[in-house]
């Protein structure tokens, strides 16, 4: 007997973090371990037994569950940010699409239980977010390494680096977090050579939120090809947050990405981060950077034991057992 087919309906394109992590590479997942996944196509729906709208809620995506669930085709609505909070007058149609978009499918997926919490209606199940694996070709992990060495031979930087969304003002998240830590890399480098990198997606806002400094700073679009060689190359990872009621919400990504490419992490503390306190340091970011930048046996110490734990609670057997165990209750 076939396994029933699922489709999934992502947001966006593989390159758009969300749907990479929570439908591309768990569709891939899935259909390695035998279950018939594919992405969604509106001239096969007769063949589907369930759909994964991920993150999809606007009045079409709204019409079309609805038209499925007459079918008796089973739906998810995976979400995995806080969305009702953006402020603007006008997004409150977005809030009524997305209530709207949760009352019409059979089952809520979230990526934390921060945002379990806002759904209200529906019963959900959590799903973590999909690892991006390295995936390091030796060869060119060495090209940038040797360019890497004779830009920065004429004195040893402490190199430090920061990737993501480019983000909003408002809510206030992304390349907007960054000036409130430049004061304290400022500090460190009266004291010993300082870098910073920012890898993202709007140059605009690195120049808009990133200046007045005294150490060099250097901005890269965010690209899959080059993105894990460039990261590698780096001592330290910051994750200043604006700690507000969408920024609680995120899941732990962007922090495991950082310590499996083996760079360690300094971050404001949210609940999804809370689990690596012994692996990374906390806030303090006057201390935080001084330590790391001093102490490279720590640095090394704090990869190697949160390389050991992400490897034994993060991995595919854990997406994969997540997805398939909705994906039973509901076929």
């Amino acid at each position: 007997m076939l396994s029933p087919t699922i489709a999934w309906k992502p947001v966006g394109h593989i390159n758009t973090p969300s749907s990479r992590l929570r439908c591309f590479l768990p569709c891939q997942y899935l259909r390695n371990r035998g279950w018939s996944c594919e992405l969604f196509n509106s001239k096969k729906i007769d063949r589907y037994q369930l759909v994964v709208f991920q993150k999809t809620y606007d009045e079409e995506n709204i019409a079309l569950a609805k038209s499925l669930k007459t079918r008796g085709i089973k739906t998810v609505f995976d979400l995995c940010d806080n969305l009702f909070v953006y402020p603007d007058t006008a997004d409150r149609q977005r809030e009524k699409l997305l209530q709207s978009m949760i009352d019409a499918v059979d089952a809520v997926s979230v990526s934390t239980p921060e945002v379990e919490k806002l759904i209200h209606s529906k019963k959900t199940r959590v799903i973590d977010d999909a690892i991006d694996e390295p995936q390091i070709n030796s060869l060119i992990n060495f090209c940038f390494k040797r360019k890497n060495y004779f830009r920065n031979s004429t004195e040893k930087q402490f190199k430090v680096v920061w990737y993501g969304s480019a983000g909003l003002e408002n809510p206030p998240y992304g390349i907007v977090d960054l000036p409130s830590v430049l004061p304290f890399l400022n500090e460190l480098h009266s004291t010993l050579p300082v870098s910073l990198t920012v890898i993202s997606s709007s140059e605009t806002l690195f120049k808009k939120y990133v200046n007045g400094v005294s150490f060099p700073v250097k901005y890269y679009n965010w690209k899959k090809a080059t993105f894990q060689y460039l990261f590698k190359q780096h001592d330290v990872c910051i994750i200043p947050i604006n700690i507000n009621p969408f920024t609680i919400c995120k899941s732990n990504n962007r922090l495991i990405l950082s310590l499996l490419l083996g760079v360690p992490v300094i971050a404001d503390k949210i609940p999804s981060y809370e689990e690596f306190r012994d692996f990374i340091l906390f806030s303090d970011w006057q201390n935080s950077l001084y330590t790391y930048a001093t102490n490279k046996e720590l640095r090394h110490q704090h990869i190697a034991q949160a390389q050991k734990y992400i490897s034994m609670k993060y991995n595919k057997d854990r997406v994969i057992s997540q997805w398939s165990s909705l994906f039973q209750a509901l076929l």
